[in-house]
């Protein structure tokens, strides 16, 4: 009975899908709202076999959920169509806001030309995006597709959104890209997304109020990635060999992203950006993947007295600085190599306690 947002703490990429399908298997019949747009990929569990997400909100079990399309959206109703087949959503389940933008060819075909130097997925986000923000020529919303009206409810979502929260309901915000990737905060401008990835920012695309949000959740990783090739400054960047190496991992698995399928840049971790991003985003609970990364002995773990000495030792130490409990500790891929509550330090006097 709350509105959740997960945030991105890193670059992107850290496992929001994954936090959002974690919360939303808590949930009796949740409200799942997707920010974004078709330029990041989310990856969830689904009957067993991994599905890369572009549109739809993350859910391991998609009949329990209703699946909502921010007005903040930019919308490419191929992907959606496909998405919507691939999962067998019925238009019952699927509400798409009018006032979301849609992708175009000319879209992609802009940045294709524009974003070269940026590493941009060439999506058409954020060209999409910007015919929004100038206001000229015929753009195209959500409202005047028939393709999309024939598959899905068209509907402001946000009256939607206070009604559920008011009968009790649950609402998870599934943000897209991490702080770092923000528009308007990240540091390392232009190396950034095309629009603000901060929890208030997400909480303005699907419009509620701030005062309505319950729970933050900020999700990191043990190693941060971010897209590859010129994507910008990355401090302390490393090989996924020298991961390999250090985590005692029987060989190399290097990471590729969702959209694009190039090898991402990967770097050691920096406390002193997730507290920054905790500085912006003020999150009620951490989540911590990549634990496997850290030392392969914690692969697939789900118990916290399993967890080894070095990873009890970063989650302690996450907790110390940033002072916010960490809810859940990813140990592989998939959706539920995950130990929740795995080490929590009271925000009142840091002292390590050892979930049940």
């Amino acid at each position: 009975m709350a509105a959740t947002i997960v945030v991105g703490g890193q670059f992107g990429s850290e496992g929001k899908g994954k936090v959002v399908a974690l919360l939303a298997a808590r949930a009796e019949s949740p409200s799942l709202v997707r920010c974004g747009g078709p330029n990041s990929g989310h990856t969830v569990t689904i009957q067993g076999r991994d599905v890369v997400l572009r549109q739809i909100p993350s859910c391991s079990e998609p009949s329990r959920a209703t699946f909502l399309l921010s007005a903040g959206c930019a919308i490419d109703q191929d992907i959606l169509l496909r998405e919507l087949d691939l999962l067998g959503i019925s238009r019952e389940k699927i509400i798409v806001d009018p006032r979301a933008v849609l992708v175009t060819d000319q879209d992609r075909e802009d940045e294709k030309r524009a974003l070269k130097d940026i590493a941009s997925t060439c999506s058409g986000t954020g060209s999409a995006m910007a015919r929004r923000l100038l206001r000229m020529g015929k753009v195209m919303l959500a409202g005047d597709s028939a393709a999309l009206a024939e598959r899905c409810r068209i509907q402001t979502i946000a009256p939607l959104l206070h009604e559920q929260l008011d009968l009790g309901g649950d609402v998870i915000i599934e943000g897209s890209q991490g702080f770092s990737l923000s528009l308007l905060h990240g540091a390392k401008y232009p190396f950034v997304t095309s629009r603000d990835t901060t929890a208030s920012g997400f909480a303005s695309e699907v419009g509620l109020a701030p005062k309505m949000i319950d729970k933050v959740v900020v999700v990191i990783r043990t190693y941060p990635i971010r897209v590859g090739g010129s994507s910008g400054p990355f401090n302390n960047e490393i090989s996924w060999e020298a991961i390999r190496e250090l985590s005692g991992a029987p060989e190399t698995t290097p990471e590729f992203t969702s959209v694009t399928h190039k090898l991402r840049r990967v770097a050691q971790f920096d406390l002193e950006a997730v507290k920054n991003a905790c500085n912006y985003n003020k999150p009620t609970s951490l989540a911590v993947m990549g634990l496997d990364r850290l030392d392969y002995s914690n692969y697939g773990v789900t118990a916290s007295e399993k967890l080894s000495e070095k990873a009890r030792t970063l989650l302690t130490q996450i907790e110390m600085a940033t002072a916010v409990p960490i809810e859940f500790a990813g140990t592989g891929f998939g959706t539920f190599d995950v130990v929740c509550n795995p080490t929590i330090c009271s925000q009142l006097d840091l002292t390590c306690q050892t979930s049940n």
